[in-house]
């Protein structure tokens, strides 16, 4: 029989403040757990219940806080009451900032103005995956650069239009170009070709001014006019894709970012979507509270939409802080309730808290997807670059079942994951393997699946 997990749902400030209740809980834990507590709480280290406590008898030591975890176990429940982000709240000044740089075009603009072209994969060139139905790969120049890397995607509806968003990290370090999108009107899959353009994210930094997006782009999620980015050691941050904004082509604008002259530059590309806010771990909140964001994820399924946001662990050097006695399975799963009137977090005094959190039990995970086909939100997909390519189906009460790329179920390399609403389509990008430029033995692709295939 496994150890057994007990959570302590008081946060740390109750206790300053109730020391009867204090001594009251702590009989009525075992004394080794009660010495894991009162240390918690005497050196502040924010990690709010305790977390996963030790089995009474066992000694009290930093690992014995860690769960004993199994790779492809069931989800496991987290106490996350530790955890909270803070809107750092620039909405309002953000957008006066880039007022000066001219009119807003938003998204109808940049998809009036699609300037790439990305070839439909065929019956003969697409990866493997169960249940393949359809996708693309981007251009010749696109599928060789090393400089941008595909990381995140999400899509939604513009107009009538049909929308993929794919985030690509940029791989050089000077100057540091950030993140780019790929806008993609993906309303036709039957066509020969998708048309897609990249767009510059920026961050305003004073009134007609900006600079780049410094952060490893690994997580994307689209709701109403707000794109939300994974910010991998800070928490989310959010863009106003009503606020795309053209900017200068000049050759001259190639190598600067910003105001230059009388006009307004970006590295080249045309458009910018600019940042309005984000929602960060404050400072105080450290380790094993504080998580990484390593990719996002949208679920529409529950009576509050969320954001999904995750961790990426692995056994060498991404280890995580609820690891147990195996590296790589401790990644922490989280839901982040959506206002359904402004797609805006749920805040609460200018603060967010996950509404639900879980431990993954699978390592190396790059994206996750709600399963549509049920309305229970205990049930997801995870995309792992685990065994060169994977695809799991995890939930709360089953082990999980893998789809692997070794086996000919699933691409090589996958990333960012978006599930239709309706239940029929699951969409992935891949980052690419070993440089290859053909589709179905790792080039870069995006591409989508029947969900029932893999439920």
């Amino acid at each position: 029989m496994g150890s057994r997990v007990l959570y302590f749902p008081f946060s740390p400030n109750n206790f300053k403040t109730s020391t009867s209740l204090q001594e009251a809980l702590l009989l009525q834990f075992p004394k080794s757990v009660r010495g894991i507590c009162i240390a918690t709480w005497i050196f502040n280290t924010g990690l709010a219940g305790c977390g996963p406590a030790p089995e009474a008898g066992q000694e009290d030591t930093a690992g014995s806080l860690e769960q004993a975890l199994t790779e492809g176990a069931p989800l496991t429940a987290h106490d996350a009451s530790c955890l909270r982000l803070q809107d750092q709240n620039t909405w309002t000044s953000y957008a006066s900032y880039m007022t000066p740089v001219g009119p807003a075009v938003g998204m109808p603009g940049v998809l009036a103005d699609l300037n790439r072209v990305g070839p439909v994969l065929t019956s003969t060139n697409h990866p493997p995956a169960v249940g393949y139905k359809g996708g693309f790969r981007w251009n010749d120049g696109d599928m060789t650069t090393t400089d941008w890397v595909p990381q995140a995607l999400t899509a939604g509806v513009s107009g009538s239009t049909n929308v993929a968003i794919v985030s690509w990290h940029y791989s050089l370090t000077s100057p540091d170009k950030g993140v780019r999108i790929s806008v993609a009107d993906i309303s036709d899959m039957s066509a020969s070709a998708v048309n897609y353009r990249h767009v510059l994210l920026v961050r305003p930094t004073s009134s007609g001014n900006f600079t780049t997006v410094p952060v490893h782009g690994g997580g994307l999620a689209w709701f109403g006019n707000y794109l939300y980015l994974a910010d991998t050691s800070q928490g989310m941050r959010v863009f106003d894709l009503t606020q795309i904004r053209e900017v200068d082509t000049s050759t001259a604008c190639d190598t600067r970012i910003g105001s230059y002259g009388s006009v307004w530059c970006a590295y080249g590309y045309k458009y910018v979507l600019p940042q309005v806010s984000a929602y960060v771990v404050p400072s105080t909140i450290t380790s094993p509270c504080r998580p990484k964001f390593s990719f996002l994820g949208k679920d529409t399924r529950g009576t509050t939409d969320v954001v999904l946001s995750g961790e990426y662990c692995n056994s060498g050097d991404a280890q995580c802080p609820y690891d147990g006695s195996t590296p790589g399975l401790g990644g922490r799963l989280y839901r982040w309730p959506v206002d359904s009137s402004t797609y805006r977090l749920k805040t609460v005094s200018g603060s967010v808290t996950p509404e639900r959190a879980y431990i993954m039990n699978e390592p190396n995970v790059q994206g996750v997807a709600p399963i549509m086909t049920t309305t229970a939100t205990t049930s997801y997909w995870l995309s792992s670059t685990r065994y060169s390519g994977a695809l799991f189906k995890v939930s709360t009460g089953a082990s999980r079942t893998a789809y692997l790329s070794g086996n000919g179920q699933w691409a090589r390399m996958p990333e960012g994951m978006h599930a239709t609403g309706s239940g029929t389509n699951l969409w992935t990008v891949t980052e690419g393997y070993n440089g290859s430029t053909s589709p179905a033995l790792g080039g870069r692709v995006v591409f989508y699946v029947d969900q029932a295939a893999v439920d």
